[in-house]
Order: C-alpha cells, then sequence, then structure tokens
C-alpha cells in the first residue's frame, strides 16, 4: 500500500470492487487491522482495500439507478404478459 487507510478514506475491495468510506478502523488482539464501509456495513481486512482518490460515478461502480431497475422490472413484466398471453392460446390435447 502507497497511501495509509485511515477513516475517513475512501477505498476500493479488491475482490467485487465495491466501493466505500472507512468509517471505523480497528485492530484485534492478533495485530490484524479491519476497516468498516460505510457502503455495506461489513469489515474488510486492510489488506484487501486500496485507497482510492475520490468516488467513482454511479456507472463506474457498475450499480443501477432505482429508476432503471424499475424500468427493466416493468419491461420484463410485460414481456412475461404477452408469453403468457400466447402460451394460453395453444391448444393442448388433453
Amino acid at each position: 500500500m502507497s497511501e495509509e487507510i485511515s477513516e475517513g478514506s475512501i477505498v476500493r475491495y479488491g475482490g467485487t470492487g465495491t466501493v466505500g468510506i472507512v468509517k471505523v478502523l480497528k485492530t484485534e488482539e492478533d495485530g490484524e487491522k479491519w476497516a468498516l464501509l460505510d457502503s455495506t456495513g461489513l469489515y474488510y481486512h486492510l489488506s484487501t482495500l486500496q485507497p482510492i482518490e475520490k468516488m467513482p460515478e454511479r456507472r463506474e461502480i457498475g450499480a443501477r439507478t432505482l429508476e432503471e431497475m424499475q424500468e427493466r422490472m416493468k419491461a420484463e413484466e410485460e414481456r412475461m404478459k404477452s408469453v403468457k398471453m400466447e402460451d394460453e392460446s395453444v391448444e393442448s390435447g388433453g
């Protein structure tokens, strides 16, 4: 680590790309250091975190906005309704 991580640092977790602000630093009895991130409410081992200059734009994080998710869900519901209607019109033997 070229830069020291402290409370208030903006960091990225390498495993998933999760980004957050360090809220709490704690050191265990065995000397292991952990950081609590605001974005997940989870502790991460300091060796797995990388300090970054600034928070990335939402698009860079890979998260969709609530509106985008709602639009996708509505489109998927409409698609499923049309598939169901097609299925109901097909005759079946029985």
